[in-house]
């Protein structure tokens, strides 16, 4: 077996697998609704977990798995204490009618686990309301600018 012409094989069957996995279902609606799942998936309270319940829905949905994956990164590390905090501000607003005397840095010093104990209830309001509204307005902004983009763009020339 030669080694020198294993890598560009590779190179290109994982490009053909790439290529495949952009077209995947790829109607501007079901992408937004791709993107629109990956972002309720990224905002759900379940973090730790968010990646395998985008990936399951993706499959069972028949959803683009790029395009979820994309939506999935509204809640990338940098960024989770910010969002921890929102949901559970929301959480508590919708619950109780109040926010809480809480600051990003108290969130970013609590254990986790302390976390989940105190502000379950909150958070998972929380979390689940803004995952659905900012789904459902990311996915829909997702398909409209999807379906501008493909009427603006001329279709490739056949080629021979």
């Amino acid at each position: 077996m030669r080694i020198d012409g294993v890598l560009p094989r590779a190179v290109a069957r994982l490009r053909g697998r790439f290529e495949a996995l952009k077209a995947e279902h790829s109607s501007a609606t079901r992408l937004g609704v791709a993107v629109g799942v990956g972002v309720f998936c990224g905002l759900s309270p379940l973090i730790g977990f968010q990646f395998f319940l985008a990936l399951g829905l993706a499959w069972l949905l028949r959803l683009n798995k790029l395009a979820v994956m994309l939506g999935l990164q509204i809640s990338v590390p940098p960024i989770t204490p910010l969002v921890v905090l929102a949901e559970i501000q929301l959480g508590e607003l919708l619950l109780r009618g109040r926010l809480l005397p809480l600051s990003l840095a108290r969130i970013r010093a609590m254990p986790g686990r302390e976390l989940l104990e105190t502000f379950l209830v909150d958070l998972t309001v929380g979390g689940l309301t803004s995952g659905v509204i900012a789904g459902a307005a990311l996915g829909a902004i997702t398909a409209r600018l999807i379906q501008r983009r493909r009427r603006e763009t001329p279709p490739p020339a056949p080629t021979a």
